[in-house]
């Protein structure tokens, strides 16, 4: 298939169709494979919190054992209780008690000698009193088995991987048929209602996007509420008939409610334990006797509860006795929003990557007819190049740190972004003579098969060294890649014109950076990294391909306008004397280094290094930490989607940055183990960040001639400095990091440092002429 079939007539038309048939297709299956991935994970962990409140019913008899001398192996009736649990529950595999060097003493059922150790262990949150472990076939549950002096063994309750599975999908087999019938809607309104969308394709294309969308993240939100529901009640049953078996063997002795003490205790850690639980409650003669936790009793305070008649009596007059246990209406809720946050990424991602899309496979003017609009659809058809470096760049965001601290603890991970941002401060440094020599379609697709070979190659390797090299490179396709797009943008305009359109390719970039990090979290926390890197690789090769065969190409320009221009605009090492209305180096590089270098390097240090470490360190697996981080990209995305600021107030924007962001970091370093006030502070530093950004690189209002001395200007060693930021950045936070007894901490004098010096700044360009705009 020739490029010039696909740029003019019917090849246009099918290329244009199938990418966007293809970009539907990927974000209704992403809902669902988001939703999917959500019900596995929460579902999972609900019998993972069901199976230790059964396991509670065999631990509680065992330390009492321990606690008055005996030895563990001189248990009786193990298999009794074991047994019990196993015939109540079918997905319960085994259940075993092993010693603290981990022999099996008792095994249920008998005949396992030997516990294999599985690989993985699932990150819990903290304060969870079990530990979870893994593999391809069974999940394993174990409470810890104390004496008087301490932890003496182990009891593990083993359930398959099938159940969990089976169940999931058994809910979602309604969704996979609903997603065929969307896909195929979709199909049908883009072939066969062209006539209607074509005029006015942002309209009707967007309100078909946006109502597939809406249906399949509704349907998919049903599931899961239907899913957690379920759970939520087999594991408050569960917690329920453990209590009772603990309350009913007082009675068994004699005794009655009356006679016992500290119940309220009792009751206050079972809801301490279990925070999902809204209250619990003994009753008698719809009496509320005991209880912990408000609403007890109350109808509609929870949303749903659970009773048991117990053996165990009051007063003279034998009253029975009921347990009441209610699920808090908040317990499903906050799972469902986990889900939601991720639906939300994915709209907007996928709504902008739809736009960028149906831009780029519009029908391009010849140069020599139409120039502007030439110029305008160019631009149009580099933004998914622009989209794609940032996807790259965010698409290992929120696993390599962790993933590098496991293979070279103390340091890979700082290391590994040190690589790969000096590697892209050298390809923006030396990349100016292969774009002459190669011209910048060519130095492109180049720099696209040195971005996609690395993640390909670090699919298949876990060795650190060659983690590190391949990093290397990986840098030097990136940095390569956004000189290229600045040479392509720079030779599609009119030499004497000053490049337009740069807002664009920052949304377009802001776009890419957050689907990258939720993507790759996704990836890494239901396939592993592995699928990540191999994604990137394949995304990159595939617009390797798209532009070769339709960035239009520069040998088609005006030849009288020469090539010299655009080749000189390229150098800023030796750059001219720059007219006076246009600031000089003295005026914009203390911006630079005083507020541009501060912004760029805790950005490197903090998002890409200690925020995934703090976060794993948390226990919150990756597409959690991807969604988290992928909010100071929407802050960003905002920054870029409201209109551009007016020159004159320049000045005042960028102190609300510089102050905006260091009110972030400092509430980051104070209340950042606080998820609200997290939430907020990482999508205001994003929000300030790109506007401390724009307000460096924003243009000031130029005449005739300005715009080539402006591009030959200090403003192009930006990528540089920015590069070489994010490059010390890492190494300079991971110094700083083990510091204090709080890691957060060091985001507080982070902040504090980004303060000082912008204050210091704005000091030190207080009295020059015109400084509202000289930093631009």
């Amino acid at each position: 298939m020739s490029a010039h079939f696909l740029r003019h007539g019917r090849g246009l038309r099918r290329a244009r169709l199938g990418a966007l048939l293809l970009v539907l297709a990927a974000s209704l299956g992403g809902v669902v494979a988001v939703g999917l991935r959500e019900a596995q994970r929460g579902y999972a962990h609900l019998q993972f919190e069901r199976l230790a409140a059964q396991g509670a019913v065999i631990q509680g008899p065992v330390e009492m054992f321990l606690r008055v001398g005996v030895a563990l192996e001189q248990f009786t009736g193990f298999h009794h209780l074991a047994r019990a649990l196993r015939e109540a529950d079918p997905t319960l595999e085994a259940v075993r008690v092993l010693d603290a060097r981990g022999r099996i003493l008792f095994s249920e059922p008998p005949g396992e000698q030997s516990a294999l150790p599985l690989p993985r262990r699932v990150p819990s949150p903290p304060g969870q009193r079990f530990e979870v472990t893994e593999d391809a076939r069974a999940f394993r549950v174990a409470l810890p088995l104390s004496d008087r002096f301490g932890v003496v063994g182990r009891l593990e309750l083993v359930m398959s991987r099938q159940a969990v599975d089976l169940r999931v999908l058994q809910r979602f087999q309604a969704l996979f048929t609903l997603l065929g019938g969307c896909l195929v809607f979709q199909v049908a309104f883009v072939l066969g209602a062209q006539r209607l969308w074509m005029r006015r394709p942002r309209r009707w294309l967007g309100l078909a996007f946006s109502a597939g969308f809406g249906v399949m993240t509704l349907a998919t939100s049903l599931a899961l509420v239907d899913l957690y529901s379920d759970g939520l009640q087999q594991r408050t049953s569960s917690l329920a008939h453990s209590l009772a078996r603990r309350l009913n063997e007082a009675a068994r002795l004699g005794l009655t409610l009356s006679h016992l003490r500290g119940l309220d205790t009792l009751l206050e850690d079972y809801q301490r334990s279990n925070t999902d639980l809204g209250s619990l409650a003994l009753i008698a003669d719809e009496r509320v006797l005991v209880q912990a936790g408000s609403g007890a009793g109350a109808p509609g305070h929870e949303r749903f509860k659970y009773t048991i008649d117990l053996e165990l009596t009051e007063g003279p007059w034998s009253l029975p006795v009921r347990l009441e246990v209610g699920a808090a209406k908040g317990a499903l809720d906050d799972r469902l929003w986990r889900g939601c946050r991720g639906f939300l990424f994915l709209f907007v991602a996928c709504g902008l990557l739809g736009l960028l899309v149906l831009r780029a496979f519009a029908p391009l003017p010849r140069r020599e007819t139409r120039p502007r609009a030439f110029e305008h659809g160019a631009v149009d058809r580099l933004q998914p190049l622009a989209f794609l470096g940032a996807f790259l760049d965010g698409l290992p965001l929120a696993f390599l740190a962790t993933s590098a601290e496991a293979l070279h603890p103390g340091g890979g991970a700082a290391l590994l972004f040190f690589a790969f941002h000096g590697a892209s401060a050298l390809a923006h440094l030396y990349s100016e003579r292969s774009i002459r020599d190669l011209g910048p379609g060519r130095f492109l697709m180049g720099a696209l098969l040195l971005s996609a070979a690395p993640l390909l190659l670090m699919a298949w390797t876990g060795d650190f060294r060659l983690w590190l090299l391949l990093r290397c490179l990986s840098g030097l396709g990136h940095g390569a890649l956004a000189a290229g797009n600045r040479a392509y943008l720079l030779a599609v305009f009119h030499p004497q014109q000053p490049p337009a359109h740069g807002s664009r390719l920052a949304l377009s970039r802001c776009g890419g950076l957050l689907g990258g990090t939720v993507l790759g979290a996704l990836l890494a926390a239901h396939l592993g990294p592995r699928a990540a890197f191999l994604c990137g690789g394949l995304c990159a090769l595939a617009a390797l391909a798209y532009a070769r065969l339709w960035l239009p190409p520069l040998d088609a320009r005006d030849k009288s306008r020469g090539p010299g221009p655009f080749r000189a605009s390229l150098s800023w090492l030796a750059p001219p004397p720059l007219p006076s209305s246009t600031g000089s180096p003295r005026e914009h590089l203390p911006a630079l280094l005083l507020v541009g270098l501060p912004s760029l390097l805790v950005r490197g240090g903090v998002l890409c290094f200690a925020l995934p470490l703090w976060l794993s360190g948390q226990g919150e697996d990756a597409d959690r930490i991807g969604q988290l981080l992928a909010l100071h990209a929407l802050g960003a995305l905002l920054c870029h989607v409201l209109p551009p600021p007016r020159t004159a107030r320049t000045r005042r924007l960028l102190q609300g940055g510089v102050l905006g962001m260091g009110v972030a970091l400092l509430a980051l370093g104070m209340a950042g183990a606080l998820e609200p006030v997290f939430v907020l502070a990482l999508g205001l530093w994003g929000l300030c960040h790109a506007l401390i950004q724009a307000c460096l690189k924003r243009p000031r209002s130029q005449g005739p001639g300005e715009g080539l001395a402006r591009e030959r200007g200090p403003p192009s060693i930006t990528p540089v400095v920015g590069a070489l930021g994010q490059c010390l950045g890492p190494l300079a936070v991971s110094a700083l990091w083990h510091l204090p007894s709080e890691p957060l901490q060091v985001l507080g004098g982070l902040g504090a440092g980004v303060l000082l010096l912008g204050a210091a700044y704005f000091w030190l360009t207080r009295g020059l002429p015109g400084r509202e705009a000289r930093h631009a």
